[in-house]
């Protein structure tokens, strides 16, 4: 009865899932994540800060009432109105430079940003997978369990075996349903971290990923990955691109420290006995001795420095990514290696042969637990290891730079 009960409840949890293939999971996150809908905003920021760059200085109107006399002797009340304004020399120009340059910085790192959450979300994905595949192992082993529970319950009925015997199998159950129930945990708890890269966790539980974790890709030379690294990876980009604002902000340092002009024109109106008008205008040339203190120049070179140094620093930063992930990834693969279909089936071929002897009286149960565990040892290992090289292929794309768009993942469908 306990055994049909599994069953379903196995088959219940299945018609409730809700299958996603990598490739629609990855355009919904692209299209759901919240936190990429914030860093997208940045985007929209530095584009509303570049049209405001492109703005002129505004005019300033003065218009001022004076009167010099008593009132009751109307003599003396002037009005006065003045239109000035000051001209700057090449600041618009780098002002709106120094905004391009910013834009591009704000663009380059949400690609970096992009990045690093696909490959984030990708190796959600793939744990997703891999608890699957556990849950699967422990079932396929709590089936087993529950079949010899189920018969030495009657062979215990029946007088063929000691009760010790028909206790250790059913202590054996209940520590293949523990296995059980906490694989499961682990798959709604994957699924849950999926349905929060997707920017929605209702229902996320019931998510069940596609797909196997058999990788087939091979490494290529390392520097293959260091030369694409080189070209594509974001973050060398992103450290351009602050080198280039960093001589923007000089140039615009330095043009605000130009010579300006403030033009004046404007008319003055006496009503006076007899009343009389008068215009007037000039020019007002602001005496920059601030620009003695050479403290602001060097600021800026230091600046430039530091973000040339700092293309240097993102270029031997990409080399060392690069190569622990290449590293990681050959480890990974022969780890992988280690485990075969021949040595799978193998072993599986042992524990069937060990549970008909046991079922014949020719072993103890104990005998056959300890073949079985072993082989579950090995297919957890061996699922380990597939996780484990498909991570690191996800971390070798991510140190090369390569965007893993919808559905590119080599996960086995």
């Amino acid at each position: 009865m306990k055994r049909i009960l599994l069953i379903i409840a196995i088959a219940a949890t299945t018609a409730t899932a809700q299958e996603i293939s990598y490739g629609e999971y990855m355009q919904r996150v692209m299209e759901g994540n919240i936190s990429l809908a914030a860093k997208k905003l940045d985007i929209d920021l530095a584009e509303a800060e570049f049209k405001s760059s492109k703005t002129y200085n505004d005019p300033t109107l003065a218009v001022t009432y004076s009167n010099n006399e008593d009132w009751d002797k109307k003599m003396g009340q002037t009005i006065e109105a003045e239109l000035s304004r000051t001209f700057t020399f090449g600041v618009r120009r780098s002002r709106i430079d120094l905004a391009d340059s910013e834009r591009k910085v704000a663009a380059a790192m949400l690609k970096e940003y992009m990045r690093n959450m696909r490959a984030d979300a990708t190796i959600a994905y793939l744990e997703h997978l891999h608890a699957i595949m556990l849950y699967n192992e422990t079932t396929a082993t709590l089936n087993d369990m529950q079949e010899i529970a189920s018969n030495d319950s009657l062979r215990f009925m029946r007088g063929e075996i000691a009760e010790s015997a028909w206790l250790e199998s059913r202590m054996a159950l209940g520590i293949a349903r523990n296995a059980m129930l906490e694989a499961e945990a682990g798959c709604n708890n994957t699924a849950i971290a999926l349905g929060y890269y997707m920017g929605n966790l209702d229902g996320s539980e019931q998510i069940r990923g596609t797909g196997t974790l058999d990788l087939q890709e091979k490494a290529s030379p390392v520097g293959h990955y260091i030369d694409n690294a080189l070209a594509h990876r974001a973050d060398l980009v992103v450290a351009l691109s602050r080198a280039d604002a960093a001589a923007a902000a000089q140039k615009f340092n330095s043009a605000l420290r130009r010579p300006e002009l403030n033009v004046t024109i404007g008319a003055a109106y006496n009503i006076a006995r007899p009343d009389f008008a008068t215009i007037k205008a000039g020019v007002a040339v602001p005496l920059k001795f601030s620009n003695l203190n050479k403290g602001a120049r060097i600021a800026d070179e230091i600046l430039v420095k530091q973000a040339n140094i700092g293309i240097d620093e993102a270029r031997l930063l990409v080399k060392a990514d690069v190569m622990q992930a290449y590293n990681s990834f050959a480890y990974s693969c022969k780890q992988a290696e280690t485990f075969s279909d021949k040595m799978l089936a193998d072993m599986k071929s042992v524990v069937n042969s060990k549970k008909r002897a046991y079922e014949l009286g020719e072993i103890s149960f104990v005998d056959y637990l300890v073949v079985k565990r072993d082989e579950s040892e090995m297919r957890r290992q061996y699922i380990g290891a597939l996780l484990s090289k498909a991570a690191a292929w996800v971390e070798l794309q991510r140190a090369t730079g390569f965007s893993m768009e919808f559905g590119t993942m080599p996960i086995a469908e």
